[in-house]
Formats: structure tokens, sequence, C-alpha cells
């Protein structure tokens, strides 16, 4: 990465925010932040390691507002699913990392992309495939299973994401 051709470059957050930079800081030999302006010349400072990727401009993600919209993440919040039917209470949450995997609610775990949130948390309805997914006379995926985003990616990689979307409606 040549530094002198960062002076200036446009930059953009993943929420929108806009500006330019205005400096590269470094310190230990390594690289820190980048100190940025927005078109109203409110300065502000980009982290290094919240750097996305550097081309035409450089995307960032805005960890100083995430960090702002940040909130508490409940236990004990009421679940229903999505016939109004009440499932439990949220006794634990499941993180891989910093990624939401799935939330107990009673003796069950739910995956996350089944869940949304607001003063209770509503469970939808796992989608599960109403017939075989077949590619080539060979059967993918089976009758019945649920349809999660890694099935999705699998689908996706075998050239047959419509076919497996279509089959589980």
């Amino acid at each position: 990465m040549i530094i002198s051709k960062l002076y200036g470059k446009r930059v953009e957050s993943t929420s929108g925010k806009k500006g330019y930079v205005l400096s590269v800081n470094g310190g230990a030999g390594r690289l820190e932040c980048i100190a940025c302006a927005d078109m109203d010349e409110n300065e502000f400072t980009i982290d290094f390691r919240d750097v996305v990727s550097i081309g035409d401009k450089i995307v960032y993600e805005d960890r100083t507002t995430a960090m702002k919209n940040a909130k508490p993440i409940k236990i004990g919040l009421a679940s229903f699913d999505d016939e109004g039917n009440f499932l439990g209470t949220v006794e634990d949450y499941n993180f891989n990392g910093t990624k939401l995997i799935s939330a107990k609610i009673g003796k069950k775990n739910y995956p996350a992309e089944n869940l949304v949130w607001g003063d209770v948390i509503i469970v939808k309805r796992e989608k599960r495939l109403t017939q075989n997914v077949v590619k080539d006379g060979k059967i993918l995926f089976k009758k019945g299973t649920a349809v999660t985003g890694e099935l999705m990616e699998k689908a996706a990689q075998h050239g047959e994401y419509v076919q497996t979307n279509l089959k589980s409606i």
C-alpha cells in the first residue's frame, strides 16, 4: 500500500457516512488510524482495523456509530412463535465470536435467522423443503430438510439456489 495515494481519498462507512482523508497515522512501525473530515469539515478518525476495503474510495465499518447505537442484549424476554403461541423466555444466547448463532428459549435452541426482536422475540417458523432437490438425477437435499442460510449457500454452489428456494414454499 502506497500511503501517499491515501491522502485526499474519499472515505465512506458501511452506514453511509462520507468524507475524505486528511492524514494517515501510525505508531510503533504500523498503521493505526486515518484522520478524516466530513463535507462540513467535522473531523473524525477511522481505526485501521475497521477498514473493509481500499479502492477508488476507502470503505470502513463505522464502529463508533455502531457502539453508540448498540443496545443491551436482554435475557428473559418473552418469546412467541409466528402464530402467537408462547414459547417461553430467553434463557441464553449462543455466539460464534461476535456473530449470534442461536437463542435458547425454554429448552430449545432457535437459529438467529428465525428470530425477530422487539419488546418480545418472535420466532419465525423454520422453512423446510416440501420436495427433494434433485440435480442430474441425484438428490442434493431431502424433503423435510430445514432451509437455513448454510443450506442455501450449498444450493448456490451447486447451481440450485432457485430450485431449493421454490421447493421450500
